[in-house]
């Protein structure tokens, strides 16, 4: 490990967060754009509310709880969006099944994370292959490429899920996939309502390590929640508008970062920011000034990750939002 990065200048990992170092060296205008994105979304307020006249229904959103557990708060629906353990075995992944089911969530959902080997066969523990070892999920909804549709409140939800990773690791990791063999081509419902994936969608919440295909999804499907993990250190809640701003905003970020001083030569990136910025002002005017339709109109993304960053150690942070 270098200076910088004993010193917690640089990042020293893929998986952390990019430090303000970091982000000054690989692209000043990028970390602006990025900054005033943020800002005008938040402007923007929230991007979603429950149909007139309808309860909303309360979602909770965990993952990454490695073996470990969390307090989760009550709510009609509770998401466990991968990575329940962290060897994969039948006997570890019924542990924390059985956790999650001394919950009285009316829907529980549970998609597998890469370290949950038991559920894909290509990946499951010798061990367990041997004895046939079967887990019992009780009342909770294991989906893997499926769709289910609830009665909550008074309203149908229809939620799919599925575990499926970049490829990331050992063979014993489940799921994974590369870009040749990626399996989210019009695979999700457009009807979805809640899409529950373990990784996270490209740009956002994903430290850039998240998938381009899911994210080319996203915009097909245009959940009203979207809820992942995987990267643990990118933890936190996004709202999502799929308008002009927020294509500006992803083709900027997957430009190849120049440099400090190859920022201040004019090139494309200058384009993007700059249509960042005019379409994010025209979408605050629309939510604040007029009222128009494009102010309450969105999604919000999830990154419920309770492991705090590479640390080993989990923090009790469930994610609630009310759709």
């Amino acid at each position: 490990m270098g200076i910088l990065q004993s010193l917690g200048l640089r990042r020293a990992s893929q998986w952390q967060r990019l430090t303000l170092l970091d982000h000054l060296l690989l692209s000043p205008l990028t970390f602006l754009t990025i900054t005033l994105y943020h800002i005008l979304v938040w402007l923007r307020g929230r991007p979603l509310r429950p149909p007139r006249g309808k309860e909303p229904v309360r979602v909770v959103c965990i993952s990454d709880t490695h073996d470990l557990t969390v307090d989760v708060p009550d709510g009609d629906i509770l998401v466990h969006a991968g990575d329940l353990t962290n060897e994969g075995t039948a006997a570890d992944v019924q542990k924390q099944l059985d956790w999650l089911n001394s919950f009285d969530h009316p829907v529980k959902i549970v998609v597998a994370g890469n370290h949950d080997s038991y559920f894909d066969r290509r990946s499951r523990r010798e061990e367990d292959v041997r004895s046939r070892a079967k887990v019992q999920l009780g009342d909770i909804l294991f989906l893997q490429g499926d769709m289910t549709v609830q009665e909550v409140n008074g309203r149908k939800i229809s939620i799919f899920g599925a575990g499926d990773v970049p490829e990331c690791g050992p063979q014993e990791f489940a799921f994974q996939y590369t870009p040749t063999t990626q399996p989210w081509h019009n695979r999700v419902p457009p009807q979805t309502d809640i899409l529950v994936t373990h990784t996270p969608p490209k740009h956002h919440l994903d430290l850039d390590l998240g998938c381009p295909h899911l994210l080319r999804e996203a915009w097909r499907v245009r959940p009203r929640l979207h809820v992942f993990g995987h990267c643990h250190w990118a933890y936190g809640q996004e709202p999502i508008y799929f308008d002009e701003m927020q294509a500006a905003y992803e083709a900027l970020l997957s430009r190849p970062r120049r440099g400090p001083i190859m920022d201040f030569v004019p090139n494309r990136s200058w384009f993007y920011m700059w249509q960042v910025i005019y379409y994010g002002v025209q979408g605050v005017a629309w939510k604040w000034l007029m009222g128009g339709p494009r102010g309450n109109q969105g999604s919000i993304m999830v990154n419920a990750a309770q492991m705090y960053g590479d640390t080993g150690r989990i923090k009790s942070r469930a994610v609630v939002v009310d759709i």
